[in-house]
């Protein structure tokens, strides 16, 4: 018998309608976490696709901030670059708080704190520091998609083995135990008629 009942299987008209019930609200619950499957499947698609504009963009600023910062070295040299370093002030602070997308709680990445390049350096100096201050943000909301993603993805991997323990298991052994009572059911009604004949047919004869 199904392994999603034991033995607890009534050939009853009553536990048959019972299990009826309960395999609709299962079918109803599937085809919800389908679509939340489905559309956690585009969702992370979508993801995908941008980290991989994001990355492309964050290589060539990286080159090109890079290539900013030789010149700066060339220019002041390395004492001058470090001596320099704490004139900015503050550092950058962030702070990491969970937001919900679709149900999944994912890491949101909060700027708190900037450092202050405002009449500070040289002009060389002060745009190589806005670069990289830049690139910094940016290499930080790439971290922050790639969070999102291994979340999403988690989900997703969750939910599909949800779907497929209901498609492939859950739901034919309830229809397997609706099939098995309706028939003895069936058989149970014949049972009856049969016998129900056979007592009028006696009656019947000992009448004649």
């Amino acid at each position: 018998m199904s392994s999603v009942l034991g033995a607890g299987v009534k050939p009853t008209r009553g536990f048959l309608l019972d299990l009826k019930k309960r395999v609709k609200f299962i079918e109803e619950g599937y085809k919800l976490l389908e679509m939340k499957r489905d559309e956690l499947a585009r969702e992370l698609r979508s993801n995908l696709d941008l980290l991989g504009v994001k990355r492309s963009e964050l290589e060539k600023e990286f080159e090109e901030a890079f290539q900013k910062l030789l010149i700066v070295h060339g220019s002041v040299g390395t004492q001058e670059i470090k001596s320099l370093r704490t004139a900015a002030g503050k550092l950058l602070g962030i702070d990491v708080m969970p937001i919900s997308v679709m149900g999944i709680l994912v890491p949101f990445i909060k700027i708190t704190d900037k450092p202050s390049f405002k009449n500070k350096y040289g002009s060389i100096i002060r745009s190589a520091a806005h670069d990289f201050e830049n690139l910094l943000e940016k290499l930080l909301k790439v971290t922050e998609l790639e969070m999102r993603i291994e979340r999403i993805a988690e989900d997703l991997e969750k939910t599909n083995r949800k779907v497929n323990a209901l498609e492939k298991i859950v739901i034919p052994d309830y229809n397997k135990v609706i099939k098995y009572i309706a028939d003895r059911i069936d058989e149970d009604m014949l049972e009856e008629i049969i016998r129900t004949k056979l007592i009028r047919t006696l009656i019947i004869k000992r009448r004649s």
